[in-house]
């Protein structure tokens, strides 16, 4: 059995369902649900995204076909953090190779989901979380070094982002080095650096995403601007 997340599901035919799973020592795997579509099947209320679960599958080929289902432990997102959930997922699944482990992330993002269901900070859950996702897949970047000048970060000066080096002093920079000397001693951001951060993840995301859009970020943008 492994422990896994649903990160999408899809219908398929007329009982069956098609998921996309974050399991913890095999990455993002795809699998068939048959059967559980059914009035009497038992797995329907729980292959849903933002539960624990623990599953097992056959593995001939690329499309696994699920045989069991445990649910361990739920996350109940609500309102706003619902939506951050969904943005997590497609970011996880836009910047995830399939079936490429990353068990570490894994539990990182288990604590998002944690946090987001606490309701707690959610812009700071999802700026520590987008900065563990870029280092684990290899986008990340010193962030408490000027790559240019190769000195620590000062407090005091402005910096921005160059993709495929990291940050550098610049007095039109979106970034102070007091927030960067805080997401990498992983601090409390005040609502400044929650600002300054939220542009300079954006941008990072940006580069490393290469030109892949976002649904669920242009969604959550409309319904925070209307709240």
């Amino acid at each position: 059995m492994q422990p896994a997340v649903i990160l999408q599901y899809r219908q398929y035919r007329e009982t069956s369902m098609l998921l996309d799973m974050f399991t913890r020592d095999y990455g993002i795997v795809s699998a068939i649900a048959k059967g559980v579509r059914k009035e009497k099947s038992r797995l329907a209320g729980i292959l849903q995204p933002f539960s624990l679960l623990t599953v097992s599958y056959l593995d001939k080929n690329e499309l696994k076909v699920l045989i069991q289902a445990e649910f361990v432990n739920g996350f109940p997102l609500k309102r706003i953090a619902l939506y951050c959930g969904f943005y997590v997922n497609e970011l996880i699944q836009k910047m995830l190779h399939r079936s490429d482990p990353h068990p570490e992330l894994f539990i990182r993002y288990l604590k998002c989901l944690t946090d987001l269901a606490m309701e707690a900070s959610i812009e700071e859950t999802l700026r520590y979380f987008e900065l563990d996702l870029l280092a684990e897949t290899g986008y990340g970047a010193d962030l408490d070094m000027d790559y240019q000048t190769k000195t620590c970060v000062q407090s005091h000066l402005r910096y921005n982002f160059t993709y495929q080096f990291g940050v550098k002093a610049d007095e039109e920079g979106i970034v102070t080095g007091l927030t960067l000397q805080k997401l990498t001693a992983n601090q409390t951001l005040n609502d400044t650096s929650l600002y300054e951060a939220k542009q300079l993840l954006r941008k990072m995301l940006d580069c490393s995403l290469q030109g892949k859009t976002l649904k669920s970020r242009e969604v959550l943008a409309k319904i925070i601007k209307h709240l």
